[in-house]
């Protein structure tokens, strides 16, 4: 029974090691432009750079900001489906620094801008599979293969432009850390919220101030109201059958900016 355990044991340190996605080589002279390594491993990488410009006051800043970059998307994935990763970064972002700012829907205070840099895809097949076996078999189950990651690059500025704080973010998904989903991007959607933490985590040393309980719950209502809100319901059901994000994500937000118009009926043929 022991060697059965030690043997368990050495396969979940193996799928966390080498199971996970692994990344491409850094950019090269990213330390010699002042960006310092808070993690470097060969599926996640952390990289900061202090700005220069003092913390305004009171911390107000514009809702996150979120473009995807043009050669971001593996050919597998379509611009609808990185929209859905790009909103859910900015969501995620919104919601963790909601304790900390003072989120404005108007065109004043800081800016928070992020860059979606790179979503690789995950084999939605081998991702279905794995759902499938991991409901059937107890605790959780993923084949360490075909998994997706993200690259996610992050500026604040205050409201001149200068730089508060830079990060470089980039993570592959772990088989025993992130369920499997039926989509190209599901991994990339479950790494976002990891983002958002490492996000605030560098953020701590700053010891920003704690923004009273009812502007933190107006800064959710304002997210929430901006990036929508993911299907609690779909979470739910996603304990036993994981699904894809764009089954549960409202981020498609097009019908809530811009209305299709609706078809107006027939006009009668005027007579002769």
């Amino acid at each position: 029974m022991q060697a059965f355990i030690r043997s368990v044991l050495a396969a979940a340190i193996l799928l966390l090691g080498a199971g996970c996605a692994s990344l491409p080589p850094a950019a090269a002279g990213d330390a010699a432009s002042g960006f310092r390594e808070v993690r470097n491993q060969p599926h996640y990488r952390v990289s900061v750079r202090d700005g220069t410009a003092a913390w305004p006051t009171p911390p107000l800043f514009r809702l996150p900001m979120v473009e995807v970059a043009s050669d971001a998307l593996d050919t597998a994935i379509s611009p609808a489906q990185g929209g859905v990763v790009a909103t859910h970064a900015a969501r995620t972002v919104c919601l963790a620094l909601a304790p900390w700012l003072q989120w404005t829907s108007a065109d004043e205070g800081g800016r928070v801008a992020l860059q979606v840099r790179r979503v690789a895809a995950s084999s939605s097949g081998l991702a279905a599979t794995s759902a499938v076996i991991d409901a059937v078999v107890p605790g959780p189950f993923r084949l360490p293969a075909g998994l997706g990651a993200l690259r996610v690059d992050t500026r604040i500025e205050d409201g001149a432009g200068a730089a508060l704080l830079e990060l470089q973010w980039e993570r592959g998904a772990n088989p025993l850390l992130h369920r499997a989903r039926a989509s190209s991007i599901g991994d990339a959607w479950e790494l976002a919220p990891s983002h958002a933490r490492d996000l605030e985590e560098v953020l701590a040393p700053l010891k920003l101030a704690k923004q009273a309980e009812p502007v933190r719950k107006a800064n959710i209502a304002t997210c929430e109201q901006r990036f929508g809100r993911v299907s609690v319901a779909g979470r739910a059901a996603s304990m036993f059958v994981p699904l894809s994000p764009e089954a549960i994500d409202p981020s498609d937000d097009a019908p809530r900016t811009a209305p299709q118009p609706q078809p107006q009926p027939p006009q009668p043929n005027p007579g002769p």
